[in-house]
């Protein structure tokens, strides 16, 4: 399996190397994952990285330029970080 692994890249297949990762899934995305396996000819875990690759590209280009609100009132100098009180000047 590859980092760029993609739904039609799933009859030329090459290994690398692994991590598990456990997540819950409702049990209908789970029927339709085991569907588009079985119709390709490839291993639910192919699929799900594939489906995962093609929504990480999706996502870094939605994202690209994308900057989240900052919350009212908040600066660096007065939030406080971890484990230590705020600076109070």
């Amino acid at each position: 399996m590859r980092a760029d692994l993609r739904l039609s890249d799933l009859k030329g297949r090459e290994r690398t190397t692994n991590r598990l990762m456990n997540v819950k899934i409702p049990a209908h995305v789970s029927d339709a994952i085991q569907e588009v396996a079985r119709a390709l000819g490839a291993s639910k875990t192919e699929v799900v990285i594939a489906l995962l690759n093609e929504g990480l590209k999706v996502s870094q280009t939605t994202l690209k330029d994308f900057r989240p609100a900052k919350a009212p009132g908040s600066s660096a100098r007065g939030r406080a970080r971890r484990g230590r009180p705020a600076y109070r000047a």
